[in-house]
């Protein structure tokens, strides 16, 4: 398994998706398009870098089943 990328807040975003912080709390960031800015971290966060979401970690919404 590899580990994602660190990016610092004020650097821009290789890709679109979603993002988390790496500290305690994970806050997360989501991104639609490339070259954007990573903001800077939510008051009293103690992250140093965000980091791109790997695939298990990205909630997904659930479709109802369709009509039987």
């Amino acid at each position: 398994m590899t580990t994602p990328a660190r990016y610092l807040p004020g650097t821009y975003t290789p890709e679109a998706g979603e993002y988390v912080c790496d500290c305690a709390a994970a806050h997360t960031w989501r991104i639609d398009m490339a070259g954007h800015l990573f903001p800077a971290f939510p008051p009293n966060c103690a992250a140093q870098a965000w980091r791109s979401m790997v695939s298990a970690e990205i909630p997904r919404h659930q479709e109802p089943a369709p009509p039987a």
